[in-house]
């Protein structure tokens, strides 16, 4: 094909000559051209072979190192496992990357009989080696696809053969390439989609041909590859975006054709660069769904019930329940929205240094009947009373649209309430807790139960219908969001906040009745007959998808391996994998995500590189009109080619500025790659001018030599930092005897603690927390967060053993009932913190009379 290619080019240089010219171009002129061609191409295909050949090797060495799970193949030998057994599990990734995996698994015999859990040593149940070796094969390929695409672009064999080799001595490439996670296909999903678009671009002189339309089809291929794997992929699809509007603009400008001629371009390329992508990655959900019919232990929190009420194993197969509710009946509420799970309570209370403590009301994504139980009674109004629809003999009295109801939780006695206490983390919304000894209620445990979009007096359906819960005094909604993740210091693990918030446009308000216990109703509604389609499913797993990635914020404990973007392009910070014992020594085997250090700075320094040459070339053009034109037209190539790749590197790292959730270094590795290319292509740019300072005959002597120089100082660089590539042996966090002397002389003042460099500085920073509460600090404090709201009074008693007993007022007379607007939520605050201002509140509480006000009354410093 390359032989072709060049006799065509031959061929048309031929035809271009004038009659006078081609008579000077004897026969034998005419084959010593072609037998030139013929060794550039053989040239090209040595090349080509050899720097792919060290690739693949080089990737197969040491993958029984470290001999247990590394970094994330903890969470991808998971989805391996599910995949295999066909469970499904929620995740923030699409399913091919995963599928991937699985696949390559299940090729090596696994039987998913593996705990992936952090620090687990792989057995004999799995060939992890073999699983390694095939991913390592496959990822070994972003060299040659390195070594094309910068062909494609700039048509230079010198900077290929550079190129390739700077992303085959790469140590963190490598040391991805040959683990059990998704970004070698991630990558070479990346490296493909770009390589495409730039080879169907090359193509435009054969517009609507067969090879053309191949190159674009594969192109669109490609990306819909590549966002099935990773959302990140979406740069890609940027990147192609921009390139292939060039194109259009091209056509347009093109004072040769006449413009309609953009139409038809523009349809092919939507056909081929938008839908097809589309179908590609819907497709992979569909075999993803296929795969995955049961639902694994635990897990429905994540989704609402008619989505996971369609899998296999769940309590929902062949069920029956109620289709409405009545008053007296059992029920669990889910929140509708993804991932804030099933309004719970524990008997544990809130702290009181977080906000008043009664009984906590929390979410929670994992299924505990006790906790979630809650039972409906009616609350009437005009009757002042509460009926709790115990009586068997009562007629059932459907729950519906506008009542007003008290939720009792089934296993404390103790009722839903709200009252202007601030919530615990959100200080701008109401505190939600449990309140009420056997079910006692009053005003503030009263709620008005509202179906949007439904008649007044509608009745209540069970899991498809959702409804919202109106705060009866303070006129707020019942709320819950995914991002409010409660202290694991004192609630339960994932536990998230519920509180009640006056905004009603606000996500998080909606609820529906997961699980029906109504025993004076007949059980007439089917389950199956709720549950969602595959289109159904596949629209809420994408809506689980984007909030989860929304939500994935750094903790303390991620502090630790997390790097914000700016110190990705200078190594600031590395990344530690993994360490295991080595043969139950004081020694460890290490993985270290380290870029090669010496490449590193290479490519930091050819990045500036380009802004310098594009600036000297745009002065030179203004100032230096003499110049040869060879000079000006290699470098013109070289800087057209290094922009590209510009470009495609700051798609694929300028967006990670924008992110709130946990970062780590492995996700510069794309833009890595790329700024590898730019390398190559200005080392190749400026060897190629050097050389042509010396004499005619010596030129190509020279260029060799300076082409090698490079070449052998970065494969030099590579042998020297090989064990970032594969495993690091020694003491964790201490100085290495070979690598830390060669770090040194590189040290540009990195947070790189795995070979004993500011150690102190990162455990500091690791470690430091801030005190919510300094008795030194004064209330006006200015960065003090003070609140402001009003006590409900508790009747508080105090032990011999000083322990303190909290024990509500019964609820107040219903006779005394008036809506409330929650303005009263403006009253001077108590500080429960302060010891002594609470003593003082218990002294008085025990002296006093409860008022006639109940939990209306105020408390006044």
């Amino acid at each position: 094909m390359l032989l072709q290619r060049r006799l065509n080019m031959f061929r048309n240089e031929m035809q271009s000559k004038t009659k006078d010219e081609l008579k000077a171009v004897t026969k034998n002129g005419q084959v010593s051209e072609v037998k030139k061609r013929k060794r550039e191409d053989v040239h090209w295909w040595y090349a080509f072979t050899i720097t792919s050949v060290l690739a693949f090797a080089s990737r197969q060495f040491y993958l029984d190192e470290p001999p247990g799970c590394v970094w994330d193949e903890v969470h991808f030998g998971t989805f391996a496992n599910h995949y295999i057994n066909r469970t499904f599990i929620h995740d923030v990734h699409p399913p091919l990357g995963k599928m991937f995996i699985a696949g390559i698994a299940r090729l090596t015999g696994y039987n998913a009989s593996f705990d992936f859990s952090v620090g687990q040593a792989y057995t004999s149940d799995i060939n992890y080696v073999a699983i390694r070796s095939i991913i390592a094969i496959f990822g070994a390929s972003l060299v040659p696809l390195s070594f094309l695409i910068v062909w494609e672009i700039s048509f230079n064999l010198n900077a290929c053969v550079i190129a390739s080799i700077c992303v085959l001595s790469d140590t963190f490439v490598h040391r991805l390439n040959t683990l059990i996670l998704l970004d070698p296909p991630l990558m070479v999903a990346i490296m493909a989609s770009v390589y495409s678009s730039i080879k169907f671009h090359n193509l435009r002189h054969r517009e609507w041909s067969v090879t053309w339309w191949s190159w674009m089809m594969l192109t669109g291929v490609c990306l819909g590859i590549v966002t099935s794997i990773k959302y990140v992929g979406v740069f890609t699809v940027l990147f192609v975006g921009i390139h292939t509007a060039y194109q259009l603009f091209c056509i347009a400008v093109d004072n040769q054709r006449p413009m309609w001629h953009v139409l038809p371009h523009t349809l092919a390329r939507a056909v081929a660069l938008i839908v097809l992508p589309i179908i590609v990655y819907l497709s992979t959900f569909v075999v993803h769904f296929w795969i995955l019919t049961d639902w694994s232990v635990n897990g429905g929190g994540f989704y609402p019930t008619k989505f996971f009420a369609s899998f296999k194993n769940t309590e929902y197969v062949n069920a029956t329940l109620p289709e409405h509710v009545h008053y007296g009946a059992n029920i669990t509420i889910q929140n509708t929205r993804p991932l804030c799970g099933y309004l719970e309570s524990w008997f544990d209370l809130f702290p009181s240094d977080y906000t008043a403590p009664c009984q906590q009301v929390t979410s929670s994504t994992m299924r505990d009947n006790e906790a979630l139980m809650w039972t409906i009674k009616k609350v009437d109004l005009e009757a002042g009373a509460v009926r709790d629809g115990k009586d068997p003999n009562e007629e059932p009295i459907l729950v519906r649209n506008g009542d007003y109801i008290m939720l009792t939780h089934a296993e404390s006695g103790r009722s839903l309430r709200s009252h202007s206490h601030r919530a615990p983390l959100t200080k701008r919304h109401f505190q939600v807790c449990g309140y009420g000894d056997d079910g006692a209620g009053g005003p503030f445990e009263t709620w008005q139960l509202i179906i949007p979009d439904a008649e007044e007096g509608e009745p209540l359906t069970i899991i498809n219908q959702d409804f919202m819960l109106k705060h009866y005094k303070m006129n707020c909604y019942l709320h819950v969001s995914e991002k409010a993740v409660l202290p694991k210091a004192w609630s339960f693990n994932g536990a998230k906040e519920v509180t009640c918030t006056k905004n009603q446009y606000s996500t998080g308000l909606r609820w529906h009745i997961n699980w029906n216990i109504s025993p004076k109703l007949n059980s007439t509604a089917v389950i199956a007959d709720k549950v969602l389609g595959l289109w159904g499913k596949i629209y809420e797993q994408h809506l689980d998808m984007f909030i989860g990635n929304s939500v994935l914020i750094s903790t303390s404990e991620e502090m630790e391996r997390s790097a914000r973007p700016w110190m990705w392009p200078l190594a600031w910070q590395i990344q530690t994998m993994g360490s295991f014992k080595v043969n139950n020594t004081e020694y460890e085997h290490f993985a270290i995500g380290m870029t090669n250090p010496f490449l590193t700075y290479v490519n930091v320094l050819c990045l500036a590189g380009v802004v310098f040459l594009a600036t000297v070339h745009s002065y030179r053009a203004k100032r230096c009109q003499d110049e040869a034109k060879e000079y000006v037209e290699c470098r013109r190539r070289a800087l057209e080619s290094s922009c590209w790749l510009l470009i495609c590197w700051a798609m694929h790292y300028i967006p990670f500025f924008f992110m709130s959730r946990v970062l780590y270094y492995h996700h510069y590795c794309p833009s890595y790659i790329f700024s590898c290319m730019i390398s190559g292509i200005l080392i190749s740019w400026i060897c190629e001018s050097w050389s042509k300072i010396f004499k005619e005959k010596h030129q190509d002597l020279v260029l060799k030599s300076l082409l090698l120089l490079p070449i052998v100082i970065i494969l030099t660089s590579y042998i020297l930092f090989f064990p970032l590539a594969t495993y690091v042996k020694g003491l964790v966090f201490d100085r290495h005897e070979t690598l830390s002397p060669m770090l040194d002389k590189l040290y540009l003042g990195q947070m790189w603690p795995e070979f004993g460099y500011r150690k102190e500085e990162l455990t500091v920073f690791t470690k430091t927390e801030v005190m919510r509460w300094d008795d030194g600090l004064s209330m006006d404090h200015p960065h003090m967060n003070v609140t402001l709201y009003y006590i409900t009074p508790l009747r508080n008693s105090k032990t011999k053993n000083s322990t303190k007993v909290i024990s509500p007022w019964a609820a107040s007379n219903y006779s005394s009932w008036v809506p409330g607007d929650g303005t009263d939520a403006n009253i001077p605050y108590l500080p429960w913190w302060k010891e002594e201002l609470l003593n003082k509140s218990l002294e008085a509480n025990e002296t006093e009379a409860p008022s006639s006000q109940g939990d209306d009354t105020i408390l006044k410093l």
